[in-house]
C-alpha cells in the first residue's frame, strides 16, 4: 500500500486525537459523578425492589386462592414438632385445574396424619385413628400417586403464606418434604433405576427427623419382589419407629399392609377404591379405610387394548 501524508493533515490528526483524549476524559467525569449520584438512591430502589417482589408473590397467592375452580381456605398453623395434618376435602391445585378445563370435577379426599392417636386415651386398634404413617394402596391409575403429592403441595404452599386447596386445614410446620416418587436412571454415571431409588431413600432416611414430611411412591419395584417387599417394610417400618415423621407411602406391596398388625397406634392402611364390571374397570379416586387386596393391573391393560 502508499501512504500520502501533509503537514496539514498531520495537523489535523493530531488535533482531532488531542480532542477525542479531552471528549474521553470529560466523559469519564461526567459518569463518575452520574454514578455518585445513583449509588445514593440504591436502598430506595433495592426497598422498592422487596416491595415489588413481595406484593408479586402475594398478589399471585390471592388470584390463585380465588380464582381456583373452588376457592381455597386459609390455613390454621401450629408449631413445628406437633406432627398434625388434618385436610377436609384437599384437592390438587394443578389437577383441579386441568379436570375443570377438561368439564371434570375433582374427587376431594381427607387426611388426617397424627404422631399420637386422636382418640386421645391410647387406644390404637380403631381405623378412625389418624396414625402417623399412611400405606396407601389401591389399582394402577386410582389417584394414589396424585393424593400423596397434593399433600405435600398443600403443605408447602401454607408454609410459604397461601391458602390451600381445601375445605379445612390445620398443619403443623415441618423443616422439610423429602420426596421418593418416579422411576429414573443415570446412565452416564453407571446408576440403575433401583439404584436411583436407593440412593434417593438413603438420604431420605439420613436426613429425616420428627419434624419432616415423607412422601414415598412405590418404593422397591426395581428389583425382584422378595427384596423389593422386604426393604419396604424396613423403611417403612424406621420411618414409623424410630424418625417419627409424618408419611405417605403408596406401594402394590399389598403384604406391606400387615405393618399395620404389628404397629396399630403409628400405621394405618388406606386405599383408593374401583369398580369392575366385565372387562372394564371405573376409577373412583376416593380414599377409603383399610387395605386393598388387588392392584387390578389386568384391567388396566385391557384398558391399554392388550390382544
Amino acid at each position: 500500500g502508499v501512504i500520502f501524508v501533509t503537514s496539514e493533515l498531520r495537523q489535523y490528526s493530531t488535533s482531532f486525537n488531542k480532542a477525542k483524549a479531552q471528549y474521553y476524559e470529560s466523559q469519564q467525569d461526567l459518569l463518575g459523578n452520574i454514578q455518585n449520584v445513583a449509588c445514593t438512591y440504591a436502598p430506595v430502589f433495592e426497598l422498592i425492589e422487596e416491595t415489588i417482589a413481595e406484593l408479586d408473590v402475594l398478589l399471585s397467592f390471592a388470584y390463585s386462592s380465588v380464582n381456583a375452580p373452588k376457592p381455597y381456605t386459609r390455613p390454621k398453623m401450629l408449631p413445628k414438632g406437633e406432627g398434625v395434618i388434618e385436610l377436609v376435602n384437599s384437592r390438587h391445585p394443578c389437577v383441579e385445574v386441568v379436570q375443570e378445563d377438561s368439564g371434570q370435577p375433582f374427587i376431594a379426599n381427607d387426611v388426617h396424619l397424627r404422631r399420637e392417636p386422636s382418640s386421645g386415651d391410647g387406644s390404637s386398634s380403631a381405623e378412625t385413628d389418624a396414625g402417623l404413617l399412611h400405606i396407601i394402596t389401591g389399582p394402577n391409575m386410582g389417584g394414589k400417586s396424585t393424593y400423596i403429592r397434593q399433600v405435600g403441595v398443600i403443605l408447602l404452599m401454607a408454609q410459604v403464606g397461601c391458602f390451600v386447596p381445601a375445605d379445612e386445614a390445620e398443619l403443623a410446620v415441618v423443616d422439610c418434604i423429602l420426596a421418593r416418587v418416579g422411576a429414573g436412571d443415570s446412565q452416564l454415571r453407571g446408576v440403575s433405576t433401583f439404584m436411583a431409588e436407593m440412593l434417593e431413600t438413603a438420604a431420605i432416611l439420613r436426613t429425616a427427623t420428627p419434624n419432616s414430611f415423607v412422601i414415598i411412591d412405590e418404593l422397591g419395584r426395581g428389583t425382584s419382589t422378595y427384596d423389593g417387599f422386604g426393604l419396604a417394610w424396613a423403611i417403612a417400618e424406621h420411618l414409623a419407629t424410630q424418625i417419627r415423621a409424618p408419611c405417605v407411602f403408596a406401594t402394590h406391596f399389598h403384604e406391606l399392609t400387615a405393618l399395620a398388625n404389628k404397629l396399630p397406634a403409628q400405621v394405618k392402611n388406606r386405599h383408593v377404591t374401583a369398580m369392575t364390571s366385565e372387562g372394564d374397570i371405573t376409577f373412583l379416586y376416593k380414599l377409603s379405610p383399610g387395605p386393598c387386596d388387588q392392584s387390578f393391573g389386568i384391567h388396566v391393560a385391557e384398558l391399554a387394548k392388550f390382544p
